[in-house]
């Protein structure tokens, strides 16, 4: 065989070699691609779930301590339903055991007013209302007291919501960072120049060189 001839024959084999392993590239890369997809779509969504999850776990403290931030600017008169912050309070009131503690204080004031024979005087209508008075103020300051410590419940469920959201963010971030960087690694070897190609052009070049 001439020499020409043999060096095209072995230049077009080269070339249908490099073919295949370009094929066998591009198919590994395509495969690849397809598992970095199928894995950031699984991993953002158990994300979402876990996020899911602790956003409905969270949401009902955030929930109450809004009530209850609402409720004390309503008593600080910075807005909000003031009717229904009293009525609040009443319900408090008549939760507890104030109406106890206001019943045995208005016996033992009548008992010194009655022993005095001042029991329906000016003195024992004011002592008592006075006595009223300090009372219900010491339970609206203890009301107002837990719904503060159901507005930090609230805050803290809010902060730990908002981290759990970070995360979140973070995570599915780098899952689709992760899978565009695993499609633009495929697109790129999908690109590149058929290899096939690139050798019959040697093998043409050689041919014309060898025949000059």
């Amino acid at each position: 065989m001439p020499p020409l001839a043999v060096a095209g024959v072995g230049l077009a084999v080269g070339g249908v070699a490099a073919a295949a392993g370009a094929k066998s590239a591009k198919k590994a890369a395509k495969k690849a691609a397809a598992v970095q997809l199928q894995t950031s779509q699984e991993n953002n969504a158990l994300a979402r779930d876990i996020y899911g999850q602790n956003k409905g776990v969270l949401s009902p403290y955030i929930g109450r301590g809004d009530v209850a931030g609402g409720t004390i600017n309503a008593f600080a008169g910075l807005g909000g339903d003031l009717a229904g912050a009293q009525n609040a309070f009443r319900n408090y009131i008549g939760n507890s055991d104030y109406g106890f503690q206001f019943g045995e204080g208005a016996n033992a004031l009548n008992s010194g007013y009655a022993g005095r024979g001042l029991l329906q005087s000016g003195a024992a209508m004011k002592g008592l209302e006075g006595y009223r008075q300090g009372l219900q103020s010491g339970y609206r300051n203890e009301f107002l007291n837990l719904l503060g410590n159901q507005q930090g419940v609230g805050l803290s469920a809010g902060s730990a919501l908002a981290g759990v959201g970070q995360n979140y963010v973070n995570t599915v971030g780098a899952n689709n960072q992760a899978n565009a960087t695993a499609q633009g690694n495929a697109a790129l070897i999908k690109g590149q120049n058929n290899p096939l190609a690139n050798a019959l052009g040697v093998v043409g070049g050689g041919l014309f060189g060898y025949g000059g």
